[in-house]
């Protein structure tokens, strides 16, 4: 579970590299904050089902955003800032002994090797939607 000084410091990263806006910069800690309560409850080593829970959870709360009218550009700068997120609890699970920076970094490192730098919001189609394509064919 990040810290919110360390998650803060993440995204001023991410801002700077252009990778996600200024102007949401007051926003991304209801992401931070969602993904903390989620992942609280995953225990303190974060394993790649743990993350990949984690995403789908993301990916879940933002189809609730897109739902009540939030941008795409909005919807796709919380995906990126959460994927870091994820991205920093990962890696500050294996290595208990870095620093605070050392940490970022390396989480900005393994966030751009996944490409989650290049990575838009989309909508999927909801469960029913689903059922009701299959049906037609």
């Amino acid at each position: 579970m990040a810290d919110s000084k360390i998650v803060r410091m993440l995204d001023s990263k991410l801002m700077e590299q252009g990778v996600i806006p200024k102007r949401y910069a007051k926003d991304y800690s209801l992401v931070h904050k969602m993904l903390n309560s989620y992942m609280r409850r995953s225990g303190k080593v974060l394993t790649q089902k743990n993350f990949d829970d984690g995403n789908d959870k993301l990916r879940d709360w933002l189809m609730i955003l897109h739902k009540e009218g939030a941008s795409q550009e909005k919807l796709t700068s919380y995906l990126r800032s959460g994927l870091a997120h994820l991205s920093f609890d990962f890696i500050a699970s294996q290595h208990r002994d870095l620093s605070s920076g050392e940490l970022v970094t390396r989480a900005l490192q393994s966030f751009k090797h996944r490409n989650y730098q290049k990575k838009f919001f989309k909508t999927s189609p909801t469960k029913e939607e689903k059922r009701i394509s299959l049906k037609k064919k």
